[in-house]
C-alpha cells in the first residue's frame, strides 16, 4: 500500500478530505452545502500545506465514488482526476456507502450483524448499501440499491446509518434497538483507513480510467433492458 494518499469526498453537503502521511491520517471535514466548489481546493491546499507535503509527493489519489450528489461526484472527480493526471499518479475510487459503514465498524459500537449504510437521494428515495462486519472489516452484503424507504429491510441489521435515515418515518419494521446515526456523512479518513483495510479490493487506476457510481442511472438502465 502507498504511504503518502491524498482522499477526497464531495458526494453529500459536506467537503472532506484526508492526508495519509508518515502513518497518520489527517483529515478536514466540513457541512458546506452548494459550496464545494469553492472550498475544496483551498481545504487540499491547507491539508497539504499544514503536512509540509507537496502534490507531487502523493503517490495515490483516493476518490469517494458514489453513490450521491451527481454534482458532488463530478465534483470530486473532476478535482482529483486533475490533480493525479497532472502528477502522473493512479486513483483509487472508494464507495460512500463503504465508507460510510466502515465508520460504524471502527468506532466498535457494532461488532457483529449488519450495518445499514444510507444516503439521502432526493425524490423520496435513499441509496443503501448491508455490510457484514467481520473480523477483517467489512463485507457486501446487498447492494448498493436506490429504494423508497418503506422497501427497505432490516433483518439482522444492528446498525443504520447516514442522511437516508431523514426518512425514518417511512422505515418499516424498524427495531429500536438498532443503533442510528443520521449525521454521518462520508469521510475521506474513512475511506483511507478501508483501503488499508482492505487493501485487496482496492484497484488503483489511471486517472481517465475511474468513473463514479450512479446507481439511480444504473437502477434505470436495468429496468429499461428488462422491458425491451
Amino acid at each position: 500500500m502507498k504511504s503518502c494518499i491524498l482522499a477526497v469526498d464531495t458526494s453529500t453537503d459536506a467537503c472532506s478530505v484526508a492526508l495519509l502521511h508518515n502513518g497518520v491520517i489527517h483529515a478536514s471535514h466540513k457541512l458546506l452545502p452548494r459550496e464545494h466548489t469553492l472550498n475544496i481546493l483551498p481545504m487540499i491546499q491547507d491539508l497539504l500545506a499544514s503536512n509540509e507535503v507537496e502534490i507531487a509527493d502523493v503517490e495515490g489519489f483516493i476518490v469517494g465514488a458514489g453513490p450521491g450528489s451527481f454534482t458532488g461526484l463530478r465534483i470530486a472527480f473532476g478535482v482529483v482526476q486533475g490533480l493525479a493526471f497532472a502528477v502522473n499518479k493512479p486513483v483509487a475510487a472508494i464507495s460512500t456507502l463503504a465508507a460510510l459503514a466502515y465508520q460504524v465498524a471502527k468506532s466498535e459500537s457494532v461488532t457483529d450483524g449488519y450495518v445499514l449504510a444510507t444516503i439521502d437521494a432526493r425524490m423520496n428515495e435513499l441509496y443503501w448499501a448491508r455490510y457484514s462486519i467481520t473480523g477483517n472489516g467489512l463485507e457486501l452484503n446487498q447492494g448498493p440499491n436506490v429504494t423508497s424507504a418503506d422497501q427497505l429491510t432490516f433483518e439482522g441489521v444492528k446498525a443504520i446509518t447516514g442522511t437516508g435515515l431523514v426518512y425514518e418515518n417511512q422505515f418499516v419494521g424498524l427495531s429500536s434497538d438498532v443503533l442510528q446515526d443520521a449525521e454521518q456523512r462520508p469521510r475521506a479518513d474513512a475511506m483511507i483507513d478501508y483501503a488499508l483495510a482492505h487493501a485487496d479490493l482496492v484497484q488503483w487506476q489511471s486517472a481517465d480510467q475511474v468513473e463514479p457510481v450512479y446507481v439511480r442511472n444504473n437502477v434505470a438502465k436495468k429496468k429499461s433492458d428488462q422491458n425491451k
